[in-house]
């Protein structure tokens, strides 16, 4: 897993350690991102890298807007019951059209950890609307099997052709592997809640 010390962390963010623990006390951040380990100096704490920075950046724009209630439910990990049309999602900013064209008449309705896939996706412009649809059917596949709290979506490049997974922390790739971005599936579930909340309950 790729961490990130709680000193740098903080210098990174501009943070306070008040703000860092009053946050994990409000829900905002879980318990377990916080990994003690050992080191020169005695126990220090680290983060999950990818996971802490998209989540303070999210908490540090969200927060004048929204309470600290709102916030917690926000980044819970479970996920929204309720599935939405294809029309609906045409409402909604952070999926591109495009994408849903080229998915047109593939299912009715999408359940929520798929919106946030649809969103993911639709960040990586640089692939063409086909692959990205490929892409999304199947990591909606192995997304049916799971729960996506603590999950990152990585999609890479592999001699010529465009591969999604799901993990936990961080994947080492070789050289020969081009990595186009890894999106914690929490914020960008985060986000859908708050900035759609009358499609999610």
């Amino acid at each position: 897993m790729n961490l990130i010390s709680k000193k740098d962390l903080l210098a990174q963010t501009g943070i306070s350690y008040g703000q860092l623990y009053r946050w994990k006390r409000q829900r905002l951040i879980p318990d377990e991102w916080f990994v003690k380990q050992s080191s020169y100096t005695g126990q220090e704490t680290f983060f999950p890298r990818e996971q802490i920075l998209s989540r303070v950046q999210s908490i540090l724009e969200l927060k004048d807007g929204h309470s600290m209630e709102e916030l917690a439910r926000m980044f819970s990990p479970e996920e929204a019951g309720t599935t939405i049309s294809v029309g609906e999602l045409r409402e909604v900013g952070e999926i591109s059209t495009e994408l849903l064209d080229v998915l047109e008449g593939h299912q009715e309705s999408y359940g929520f950890s798929q919106v946030a896939l649809l969103a993911i996706l639709s960040q990586a412009a640089e692939i063409p609307a086909k692959e990205r649809a490929e892409l999304f059917k199947g990591g909606a596949t192995a997304l049916h099997r799971a729960k996506i709290a603590g999950l990152v979506c990585v999609i890479f490049q592999a001699q010529a052709k465009y591969h999604i997974v799901f993990a936990q922390g961080t994947l080492l790739f070789g050289d020969d592997i081009t990595v186009l971005g890894a999106w914690p599936m929490d914020e960008w579930a985060g986000k859908l809640k708050v900035n759609h909340k009358d499609k999610w309950k």
